[in-house]
Formats: C-alpha cells, sequence, structure tokens
C-alpha cells in the first residue's frame, strides 16, 4: 500500500489524513489533480517583464473527490455509523437519494425538493426521518461533511446504487 487512510470521527469532527508509506518518497499526485502553470503576459509594466497571470485552461478534474472517495472504499475505510444502518436497509434507498441530493445542492431544501419532485414538507419529513434512524443532526456542518463523504463513499464502493 503507498499510503495509510486514516478517518477519525470523534465527538462530530472528521479528519481524513494520507500519510505516505515512504517518508522519504513525496506521494504520488495524478496529472489531473496539479493545476495548470501560469501563462506569462506581458502586462501594464512592460518595462518590468512579462507578469504572470492566470488564464483559462483545463479542469481539475469533473469530480475532484472522485480519486479520494475511490481510495477510501478500495481501502475498506467504513462508512459514516449511522448512515451504516441505513445502507443496509432497502427501503431506506429514498431516504439516502434525499440526503444525497439535499447535501449536493448544499442544503437548499427548496433546491432539493425541485430536483425530487417533492413537497417542502414531505422533505422535510424525510430529512427529519435520516436524522432519526442515522442518529445525526444535519445542523451539524461537521455532521454534514462527514456524511456527504461517506455518502461519496459508499457509491464508490458500490454500496449505494442507482442515482
Amino acid at each position: 500500500m503507498d499510503s495509510e487512510v486514516v478517518l477519525r470521527l470523534e465527538s462530530g469532527n472528521v479528519l481524513v489524513t494520507f500519510v505516505p508509506a515512504d517518508a522519504e518518497k513525496p506521494p504520488d499526485i495524478a496529472p489531473a489533480a496539479v493545476a495548470p502553470p501560469l501563462r506569462q503576459t506581458a502586462g501594464p509594466g512592460a518595462g518590468l517583464g512579462p507578469v504572470p497571470t492566470a488564464e483559462p485552461g483545463p479542469t481539475a478534474a469533473a469530480d475532484p473527490l472522485g480519486a479520494v472517495t475511490a481510495r477510501l472504499a478500495a481501502d475498506g475505510v467504513p462508512v459514516h455509523p449511522g448512515l451504516e444502518a441505513l445502507l443496509d436497509l432497502p427501503e431506506a434507498a429514498p431516504l439516502l437519494r434525499t440526503l444525497e441530493t439535499y447535501l449536493e445542492l448544499a442544503g437548499s431544501a427548496q433546491a432539493t425538493a425541485e430536483a425530487l419532485h417533492l413537497h417542502r414538507t414531505s422533505l422535510y419529513y424525510r430529512l427529519q426521518r435520516v436524522e432519526l434512524l442515522a442518529g445525526t443532526d444535519l445542523k451539524d456542518g461537521a455532521e454534514r461533511l462527514a456524511l456527504h463523504l461517506a455518502l461519496k463513499v459508499a457509491r464508490a464502493s458500490g454500496r449505494l446504487a442507482g442515482s
């Protein structure tokens, strides 16, 4: 294994650490994850030489968390403890889809209700069910982050099917 992944969920805090197995050797970074170099163009002070400016270039990746979640899934990192219970319930699929959509849309109830073609009251009911069944609090930012990361890991590992 090239690196060790440590995921700690203690009192609502999330910590993801990548530790190289060989401290002398830097970790491999995928070329897509590296920002393109700045291009040199002449700036307003032409006598001072070229001024580095950022010009639009290709984006780093369509899914910046894809490599991280795939690695966590491959290493068998457990998902959020409360989410584990929901992943094991086949009847929880609508709740998981609701939670994932809600988190993807930055917690916007209006946008989530529209995306899922739900009345906002139904959305709030589903979110309350998620909180109850998963033993979580969606008002806690660290908890939302942990759930979102756990959903991405579950999807990358094939435990969260469909969309």
